[in-house]
């Protein structure tokens, strides 16, 4: 759940600045982004960019159920939704694949129906030919980035809480102000970015790599 920020004018008028200038950079528009939180509806909101990916304000918890549904993307957006009894109070649902099962929180829906019409339009569209993903794995382990790394996509990004980068998908926060879940919080400029928007997000898109914002770098502050 992402928190409310309070607002004023002059964060207005520079989260407005902010996101004219990312949105006259980007180039790559029709990109699927598969997201494990619901940083994906905030990138794609953010760019107005329509939603191409049915992983949009949901998640999916377990890191190993998303390095396994990432692997074989295709095979479990071709399965329906069986959703379960939860202890939440929002609907939850399991795809039942032949790597093991996958469960998925609609935590921004109200109910079953709302959750499957969703996800069911969304998957629709995913752009086959231009997939990206992007983790929030504050809590990975070395070996689960690895395992990251080894998923057969080459666009992706996982975002870490390390001292360096030590695998090629990885991009690590090293604020020591960052603390774990706040990665789509606002806390940059005076809580005009939010904490994911380290990364150069736009030139990630673009390109693949991973740099760090320049904004950050322009006005020499985090």
């Amino acid at each position: 759940m992402v928190n409310q920020r309070k607002t004023t004018p002059l964060l207005k008028i520079s989260r407005h600045a902010f996101r004219t200038y990312n949105r006259l950079r980007l180039r790559n528009r029709n990109f699927t982004l598969i997201t494990n939180t619901c940083i994906g509806g905030i990138i794609y909101h953010e760019l107005g960019l329509q939603f191409l990916s049915p992983t949009i304000n949901c998640g999916i918890r377990s890191h190993e159920q998303f390095f396994t549904f990432c692997t074989h993307l295709q095979h479990y957006t071709s399965l329906p939704l069986t959703f379960i009894q939860s202890e939440w109070d929002y609907p939850v649902a399991i795809l039942k694949g032949d790597y093991g099962d996958i469960t998925i929180y609609f935590s921004h829906y109200k109910n079953q129906q709302q959750a499957n019409n969703k996800w069911e339009q969304r998957k629709k569209r995913i752009n086959w030919n231009n997939i990206i993903i992007v983790m929030d794995g504050d809590n990975c382990t070395d070996q689960q980035i690895a395992a990251f790394d080894k998923i057969p996509h080459l666009h992706k990004v996982i975002y870490t809480i390390r001292p360096k980068q030590s695998h090629p998908s990885e991009f690590p926060i090293t604020d020591s102000r960052y603390q774990p879940t706040q990665l789509l919080e606002y806390g940059l400029l005076n809580n005009s970015l939010r904490w994911y928007e380290l990364l150069d997000i736009v030139r990630f898109l673009n390109t693949g790599q991973k740099q760090a914002n320049p904004i950050l770098k322009l006005l020499h502050t985090k």
